[in-house]
């Protein structure tokens, strides 16, 4: 029996379908997509490991969903999605930006129902973004 979809599945499958019946650009608005996904859902949550992981996990899922209904190649949408979902859970606050290596490891996770080009395309995305979020969360402690 196949597990029922979270919330922020359905909300991040509906909108990268929606964008794609639109004629947008799936690509690029899925990382906004994603990001303001996370971002609502971790606003709406004392931020935790489990939460971010949850929630990063259940973002790239719909992603992966959403680009197979739409029928765009999901490898494609994984380095803006993984993009949005750091990005989304650095924006909460300083909390959440300390807990963006576990959004990662779940984004990273979730990748791989994509197949091996996605799980390449979103560790290189993330690399990057990780040392940024670590520059965030040391500049919103160093506010505090």
């Amino acid at each position: 029996m196949e597990q029922e979809e979270s919330k922020v599945t359905r909300v991040v499958r509906e909108a990268v379908v929606k964008a794609a019946e639109k004629g947008e650009d799936v690509k690029t608005k899925v990382g906004e997509i994603t990001r303001e996904t996370v971002k609502k859902a971790l606003e709406k949550t004392e931020p935790t490991k489990e939460k971010v992981e949850a929630i990063a996990k259940d973002a790239m899922k719909g992603v992966i969903h959403g680009g197979q209904e739409a029928k765009v190649k999901a490898a494609e949408l994984t380095k803006e999605a993984a993009q949005g979902i750091i990005e989304g859970t650095k924006w909460t606050g300083a909390k959440a930006a300390d807990l963006a290596k576990y959004a990662a490891k779940a984004t990273l996770e979730a990748s791989k129902e994509a197949g091996e080009k996605a799980v390449e395309i979103a560790k290189d995305a993330l690399k990057g973004l990780l040392e940024g979020v670590k520059e965030v969360a040391k500049k919103k402690k160093e506010e505090e």
